[in-house]
């Protein structure tokens, strides 16, 4: 045996013993793994494939035994039903009825709550609509407010001086307007010359309410410090009114009330 081993190792590296010379000097030689070569084959245990099988042999013929049709013995005759059962099934019915008639109720709560809630939503709809309505109305109501108090305001007051007071020489004129607010013009050298050889001055031009005001005259300097006078206007909406004061006959101890004043509109639109 161990020959026999010896002899085909031998074999086996024969054809390569050439080739492999040369490579040993580089590489090592590969370990070689020993098979064993017997002279009788080997027993291996086998197992059998219908165990399963074999093992319930019992069970699977009586399981064919019953599949095969068999004479029954007995009586074939037909018997009367137990009213049990046509009870339960009336009893069935009952409740598949019962089942519908609470659909049917809770359907008809259901209908009715909707309906309720559609009479809600409409009798809100109308508070709604009348809401707006009111609200319409109240603007419409701030509209003409708006057009009357903070609109284009176009109602304008201009003051214009003339003439020349014989024994006095006014330098400033004050004017207070209705709403308190205080305004000093002085005049100038050649303002004065144009008073005095009969031209115009204008001393104010401005926005005013649409509404009857007084207006406040006084005039300093020059000796022409007496009394103030006063001015009482209604100047027209939308239109310019002109206030004219006529200085010429002025004296220095009267003073301002002895302004001659006058007003005008003016009409600007195309006829």
């Amino acid at each position: 045996m161990a020959r026999l081993i010896v002899w085909l190792t031998c074999l086996a590296l024969a054809p390569h013993a050439a080739n492999a010379a040369p490579a040993s000097r580089a590489h090592a030689t590969p370990t070689a793994t020993d098979v064993r070569v017997e002279r009788v084959r080997p027993h291996k245990e086998s197992h059998p494939t219908l165990r399963f099988l074999r093992e319930n042999r019992d069970f699977i013929r009586a399981a064919l035994d019953r599949t095969r049709q068999q004479p029954a013995s007995g009586s074939a005759a037909a018997v009367s039903i137990d009213p049990r059962f046509l009870t339960y099934r009336e009893l069935l019915a009952a409740v598949a009825a019962s089942r519908d008639s609470v659909a049917l109720a809770d359907q008809a709560g259901r209908s009715r709550e909707l309906l309720h809630s559609v009479t809600e939503l409409g009798d809100l709809e109308a508070q709604l609509d009348e809401f707006d309505r009111q609200l319409a109305a109240q603007r419409a109501r701030l509209g003409v407010l708006q057009a009357d108090f903070t609109g284009d305001q176009r109602t304008s007051l201009a003051v214009v001086l003339s003439g020349y007071p014989p024994d006095a020489t006014p330098s400033a004129v004050q004017l207070t307007l209705e709403d308190g607010s205080l305004l000093t013009v002085t005049l100038s050298a050649g303002e004065r010359d144009a008073l005095r050889q009969g031209g115009a001055v204008q001393i104010f031009h401005g926005y005013v309410e649409p509404r009857e005001q007084v207006v406040q005259i006084a005039l300093a300097g020059g000796g022409a410090a007496g009394d103030a006078g006063f001015v009482t206007l209604d100047p027209p909406r939308d239109r310019l009114t002109l206030l004219h004061l006529d200085l010429s006959a002025v004296r220095a101890a009267e003073g301002a009330p002895g302004i001659h004043a006058s007003t005008w509109l003016n009409d600007a639109r195309v006829p």
